[in-house]
This record gives C-alpha cells, structure tokens and sequence, in this order.
C-alpha cells in the first residue's frame, strides 16, 4: 500500500505571512478587492488560527472603513478585540509591534462616531490609551469628553 501524505501544517507565523502576502496582492486593487480576497479567506479556511483572525479582521476594519461601510467595520473591530489575547499568545515576542500596527482603534472610533455611537467611541479610546497605544488617543479620549 503508498503511504498516505500529511497535510502540511503551517505555523501561525507562516500563515499570517501568507495571509498578509495575499492581501496585499488583493488590495493593490482597492478596498473591495482586499475585502473579497479576505471574505474569500475566512469562507475557505475552517481552521484559520485565532491569532491569524485578529489581524484579518483588522484588515477587514481597515477596507470596511475605507469604503464607508460603518457598521460592517465595527463588527469587524470587535472581532480584532476579541482575538487580541490570542494574537498575544501566538506572538508572545512581537505582540506589541502587532498591536502598534492594528488600525482597529483608529477605524472603530471613526466607525462609531460616524454612526453616532459617541459613547462606544470613547471606550475605545479609553482601551487604546490603556494598552499604551499612544498619546493621540487621549486627545481623541478628551474630544470626546461631552460623550460620558
């Protein structure tokens, strides 16, 4: 009898390369395209890693965003919330220049605030400025002070 082959199973460090590889592949077209190819990637890949999630749906925020499409994006952004402790225990070493380069903060309060939610806004402020994300954050945080 042959011998059956293994699957080759991909680190998460080498799936992320490829996910990100294959976006920026897509979105060198456009927002719409990086979504597609994104879409494309969560229908197609069961077993995604949840670390690997975080970062797609960031880039999923980040497209949404582009082309206005609010509520879309805040969902995505409360997917990228959801997974950050895995994106911290897959990528223990790098997890901070991975959370410094998520744009999820920055589109989810332009999201809420675009849909009026001032108040979701503002906790997302205040969790970016808890997590050292900058000081840009507290100006945001301040702006949005009549919000409480």
């Amino acid at each position: 009898m042959a011998k059956r082959n293994e699957p080759v199973r991909k680190s998460v460090k080498d799936t992320l390369e490829d996910l990100l590889a294959g976006h920026r592949e897509a979105a060198f077209s456009g927002p719409e395209s990086g979504l597609k190819y994104l879409r494309r990637t969560f229908e197609g890949q069961a077993s995604l890693p949840n670390a690997v999630k975080a970062v797609a749906y960031d880039l999923s925020a980040e497209a949404q965003g582009q082309c206005g499409q609010w509520e879309a994006c805040t969902e995505s952004v409360s997917q990228v919330l959801g997974y950050l402790p895995e994106l911290e225990a897959a990528f223990p070493h790098e997890y901070r220049r991975l959370l410094e380069g998520l744009s999820c903060f920055e589109r989810g309060i332009q999201a809420h605030s675009e849909l009026g939610d001032f108040h979701a806004a503002l906790e997302l402020c205040e969790r970016a400025i808890g997590l050292g994300l900058g000081a840009h954050y507290t100006a945001k945080r301040d702006s949005l002070a009549w919000a409480r």
